[in-house]
């Protein structure tokens, strides 16, 4: 992901095989949690390219900061490639690192600012201790009227933290378009 290079150390047992050296800081920096699935493909010479995709199915990417149109300072931001689940579960899963990181504890609504000017309010999901854990209320109806499809992906750029904000653009061959 991202290009990052881990060296994970894996021994094999009579389980089969199990990660050990640096698999908890991979783990960690990818916030993975319970029912997140991690796909490793093979490229020879003991290194694997990883996917790793959340509940709702959707592919995971934990992005260094992207410059925003309008400034020189990056802001932060993730990216989610859209799975045919996340459609029918109607909410995207926020990346827990991300979510620690910028969100602010204990938020029931994010607001999306549109290439039209349109505002719009959308409700978060949160786990026990106040970390947003998923966008949800309202996600649906945005998506719709944005025409985003399975496929698709779609950069979170958080633009106001304080009462957090978002442009979400989508990705295609290699142009970030605002919604």
């Amino acid at each position: 992901m991202g290009g990052r290079v881990w060296n994970i150390e894996v021994i094999r047992s009579d389980e089969g095989i199990i990660f050990t050296t640096g698999w908890s800081e991979f783990f960690a920096h990818h916030s993975l949690n319970f029912g997140y699935f991690v796909v490793f493909e093979y490229r020879g010479n003991s290194t694997f390219f990883t996917s790793i995709l959340d509940h709702s199915g959707c592919e995971v990417h934990m992005d260094a900061p992207i410059a925003s149109s309008s400034s020189s300072q990056p802001l932060p931001s993730f990216q989610i490639t859209m799975s045919a689940r996340s459609f029918c579960h109607r909410c995207i899963y926020v990346p827990g690192t991300f979510a620690r990181t910028h969100l602010p504890r204990f938020v029931n609504e994010v607001q999306i600012h549109d290439a039209a000017g349109r505002v719009w309010q959308i409700g978060l999901d949160r786990r026990g201790n106040g970390i947003v854990r998923r966008i949800a209320r309202g996600w649906a109806a945005f998506y719709s009227t944005k025409n985003i499809s399975p496929g698709d992906t779609c950069v979170f750029e958080l633009i106001n933290s304080d009462i957090p904000a978002f442009n979400v653009y989508t990705v295609a061959a290699g142009e970030r378009q605002l919604l």
